[in-house]
């Protein structure tokens, strides 16, 4: 079940299943590693999927714009209705 990933910087992070990611198109594949993610995190403001361990590199440098929280927002929100479609 896809759940919110709450963090100190602000990013709309979803962690979904393999299931979940295969339900909206994707292959669950870290777009990073291009390793299978049984477990993965769909970064909003990227528009990316990222395996754990990339997700947490990614998180501990990331610096989250002003002007890329509409974007950002645009896409949680799309994901966040396609996976609620899904229940």
């Amino acid at each position: 079940m896809s759940k919110i990933v709450p963090n100190d910087k602000g990013f709309k992070i979803i962690e979904m299943s393999t299931m979940e990611f295969l339900f909206i198109g994707g292959q669950s594949i870290c777009d990073v590693c291009n390793e299978k993610m049984l477990k993965g995190y769909y970064i909003s403001v990227l528009n990316r999927a990222y395996c754990q361990k990339h997700f947490n590199e990614w998180l501990n440098t990331a610096i989250r714009y002003e002007e890329d929280i509409p974007y950002e927002l645009s896409k949680f929100e799309a994901m966040r209705l396609v996976l609620k479609a899904k229940k």
